[in-house]
């Protein structure tokens, strides 16, 4: 997550984003590219009625959004029934107040810092109930491990600094005082979780309680939320099928005009485009590969947009298995890995303007802060790979590394998120150049984010090629994921330096000073060999034609940030 609204100004990433006004080229007689304002490109007024059926690329076990083990699907979901205090806009540097749920959001004090909401009288969840300061109140409640240290929450940043949440005006003003300070304060409360059904979920004030509504109650593993407090909520849901939502009669923002919103599942990639065609889906957002995206320009009625965002390639070593533990082995199979190629193999193929990514936290377009922090790891230079092993005591026998304690290295498992043709790709020459410094890699498919980055048997990994997808709040989100034993530390990683730095980048309020210390998180990373990006993953949304207000976005949030705004033409 980012530092305060102006912290940092990033170029809007869409593809040809010129000066607001939407531009289309029309591909021949098939689909039409759109370009323009990213944050109002394809603005327009719907009729009234009809569905739209947006495509999830994965399953979804996890229905709270403030999991641990959340995955990208349950937050696009989420975007639509679980209101957020801020989103991110697509132009990556927009932070944006939910007018709808607040009337106002100020930092009021900066010494000690307060923090004030006023809710909308108007804004209610799905039952009538008022939106109030008692859902706020759970949400730190269950995010700070001071309170509920047995919570299994993605993130704790703020919520482990709240001094005092005091609620006014029958609860719908929020004053909220922190110990120290908090850049990233905008990111705090997004989602809300509704306090009175944690109630019957099992919050009965006691830690215990707390932790069985947030860990088991909102995960509804056999269920699905039957609440919402945005414009649409559940009808139903059948796993591996279809969650079907409808307007939420409630609902207090602008009018929805679709009778209903559809996020159907559909894990075979090369299903979507068929299913475009053929206006069983309207909306598509799969990750662009050459083949498919020839076939999405090859269909006539449909628009499509492809941008660069912040979705990245990184592979991830898990440090919680010993043969992954040393760094020099980790730096050295980094270095061995031509990301150059890797990318003229993959991406390159539909995306000529791809590059490696040479760093962890900033992508490009975010420049000044966009440093190259790497070194060699990334050049695919098998002698200086090689060079780091036998100066630190390995050497390669009969094609096999032995480690310095004269110890075969095992062979290391390296998992990929199933029917992910590119992340195959990256794997496969994963493993060969491997192979060039004696280390034997064994490609492996996984079939859920979740169950291998929380390391269930038989889903564990020592290196994960996986996408990482990036929101605004960069101290708060990176801080989750380096700092020692935090929410999205799923490698295991831990170093006190890299503690400090963020602690400190936490508490900054000035963009270069943060972008200092981050670079600084980036660069002992490097020293470390934790975690090898590749590049930036290019966005694709292609929908129908006659669909309004539906546009890419390359954030955390993704498209259906505004889907309450979606309709037909």
């Amino acid at each position: 997550m980012a530092a305060a609204l102006a912290a940092l100004l990033v170029s809007a990433c869409s593809a040809g984003a010129g000066n607001g006004e939407n531009q289309a080229e029309a591909g021949g007689s098939g689909a039409t590219l759109v370009k323009g304002d990213a944050n109002t490109v394809n603005s327009g007024t719907a009729g009234k009625g009809g569905s739209i059926t947006y495509v999830l690329e994965r399953n979804i076990l996890n229905w709270n959004p403030l999991g641990a083990d959340i995955g990208v699907a349950t937050q696009l979901v989420a975007d639509v029934y679980d209101p957020s205090t801020f989103f991110s806009a697509p132009d990556l540097k927009t932070v944006e107040m939910n007018k709808d749920l607040l009337l106002s959001a100020e930092q009021t004090s900066t010494s000690p810092q307060v923090l004030v909401y006023k809710i909308s009288p108007k804004a209610v969840w799905s039952d009538g109930t008022p939106i109030s300061a008692a859902d706020f109140e759970y949400v730190w409640r269950a995010s700070d491990p001071r309170v509920c240290p047995k919570c299994e929450v993605a993130s704790t940043m703020g919520y482990d600094s709240v001094k005092s949440l005091v609620a006014s005006d029958g609860g719908k003003t929020v004053t909220v005082t922190l110990s120290k300070p908090f850049g990233d304060w905008q990111s705090m409360f997004s989602p809300l979780l509704p306090a009175h059904v944690a109630k019957k979920l099992g919050d009965d004030g006691t830690p215990d309680g707390l932790a069985a509504s947030f860990n088991e109650g909102f995960r509804y593993k056999t269920s699905f939320p039957d609440w919402s407090g945005g414009p649409f909520m559940f009808k139903s849901w059948q796993s591996n099928q279809a969650a079907t939502l409808v307007p939420n009669p409630k609902w207090y923002g602008k009018p929805v005009t679709l009778d209903s919103l559809i996020f159907r599942v559909i894990t075979d990639t090369t299903q979507e485009v068929p299913a475009l065609r053929n206006n069983e889906v309207q909306i598509i957002n799969p990750q662009p590969q050459v083949d498919l995206l020839r076939n999405v320009q090859a269909l006539k009625g449909v628009n499509y947009q492809l941008v660069r965002g912040l979705r990245k390639q990184m592979l991830l070593p898990n440090l919680n298995n010993p043969v992954m533990q040393d760094p020099v082995l980790r730096k050295a199979l980094f270095t061995a890995m031509d990301v150059k190629q890797a990318i003229s193999k993959t991406v390159g193929q539909f995306d000529p303007e791809a590059v490696p990514l040479r760093n962890r936290i900033y992508v490009p377009q975010q420049t000044p802060a966009y440093q190259d922090n790497l070194g060699d790891q990334g050049s695919g230079d098998v002698a200086k790979a090689t060079a780091l092993l036998t100066g630190a005591g390995y050497k390669i026998d009969a094609g096999r590394l032995i480690d310095p304690k004269g110890t075969p290295v095992p062979p290391i498992t390296m998992r990929y998120l199933a029917n992910d043709q590119i992340l195959q790709t990256i794997s496969e020459l994963f493993a060969a150049s491997a192979k060039a410094i004696g280390v034997t890699v064994n490609v492996q498919s996984t079939d859920s984010v979740g169950e291998t980055v929380t390391h269930q048997p038989g889903k564990d990994f020592d290196i994960f090629a996986m996408t990482w997808v990036g929101q605004t709040f960069l101290a708060s989100q990176y801080s989750q994921a380096f700092m020692t034993k935090a929410g999205l530390n799923f490698g295991g990683y831990s170093s006190a330096k890299v503690d400090d730095l963020l602690k400190k980048a936490l508490s900054a309020t000035d963009p270069a000073e943060s972008a200092e210390l981050l670079n600084g998180v980036d660069r002992q990373l490097s020293e470390d060999g934790y975690i090898l990006p590749m590049y930036q993953q290019p966005d694709l949304l292609a929908y129908k034609s006659n669909l309004v207000n539906v546009r890419a976005n390359g954030t955390y949030f993704g498209p259906p940030y505004n889907g309450g705004e979606w309709g037909i033409r």
